[in-house]
This record gives structure tokens, sequence and C-alpha cells, in this order.
């Protein structure tokens, strides 16, 4: 089954988009060790996998400041979907959103995505594609990491009471 890949439009995409599964399932979570100058993240394997769903509700919310975005189509339906905010003052684009059904997962639909990502950064001018996720999200670390997508930095207060006990982790791409 093939899919195309175009630009995301914001009210006639929108039910499509919310369709999108967002749920994993991991085995491993990463402990987010810090240094006084390093980060690391060590692989820690868990007793029971744990299933996580993002809300994908988050995606059209007030302040999800995302201002252009690329869905994976195929047959009508959307399988995956990508949206990106411009940052020039630092020659950074920020990739607010990556979601791809579960069934299309592994099949190139988000190398695909992120490929338009990349390339339209290119075209605005930024440096590099910057995106945050959770350290529990190691099916999605280990994907961004196969793609370029390298460590930069962590936060283990950022979510607070919204995903407790998770960290956010942020990871970049040159371009």
């Amino acid at each position: 089954m093939a899919f195309t890949i175009r630009t995301l439009k914001r009210k006639a995409d929108q039910r499509g988009v919310e369709a999108v599964d967002t749920s994993f399932e991991t085995a491993t979570v990463f402990d987010v060790v810090t240094r006084e100058r390093g980060i690391e993240l060590v692989e820690r394997r868990l007793e029971t996998p744990l299933v996580k769903r993002y809300s994908i509700n988050e995606v059209f919310a007030p302040w999800a400041r995302w201002d252009e975005g690329w869905v994976a189509e195929e047959d009508g339906a959307i399988r995956g979907f990508a949206t990106v905010q411009q940052e020039a003052w630092h020659q950074r684009l920020v990739l607010w959103f990556l979601y791809i059904s579960p069934a299309w997962r592994r099949r190139g639909v988000g190398r695909a995505l992120l490929e338009r990502v990349e390339a339209h950064g290119r075209v605005v001018g930024a440096t590099h594609v910057w995106l945050e996720t959770s350290n529990v999200n190691v099916p999605g670390v280990t994907a961004y990491n196969r793609l370029g997508y390298g460590l930069c930095g962590a936060d283990t207060l950022y979510y607070g009471e919204y995903m407790p006990g998770e960290t956010a982790i942020y990871l970049a791409k040159r371009l």
C-alpha cells in the first residue's frame, strides 16, 4: 500500500488527524541520568510493559503554536502527520507533533514526513530541527535516533503534574 505526503489543511483535516491513534507500547523506559556536565539516557526494562496514549486534542489546542503541517495519506485516510513551527531568531524548526497510526509504523511514513519537515526547514533557513518527547517514548526516540536525531537536553521538571514521573528529553538534527 502506497501513501502520499501532502500539506495539512487545519480545518479540513482536523477529523482525520484526530482519528490517528497516538498509543504505543514499550517494555523499557529511559532513566535520565544527569551529572555535573552531562546527560545520559540509560534504558531500563520494566516488569510490565507500559502502554501510553498521547492526547490527540493537543494538536489543535490554542497553545499549540505550529504553523505548518503535512499528512501521510492512503486511500483518503490520514495515516500519520507532522506539524512544525519556525523559530527564526535562532534558526530552529520545532517539530511540534509527529504521530503515525500503529499499523503504519516501520513502513516509511515517519521517515517520509520527517524528510518533508527537514526540506521545509532548509527552505525557511533553519539550521536544525528540534523536538521534545518523554523518556518513556523509547520507540519514538529509537526511531528518531535511526533518522539522525541526537540527544541535546533534558528537563526533569518540565511536565510537573501533567505527566508525573516523566522527564522531557530534547533531540535535534542539523540540516
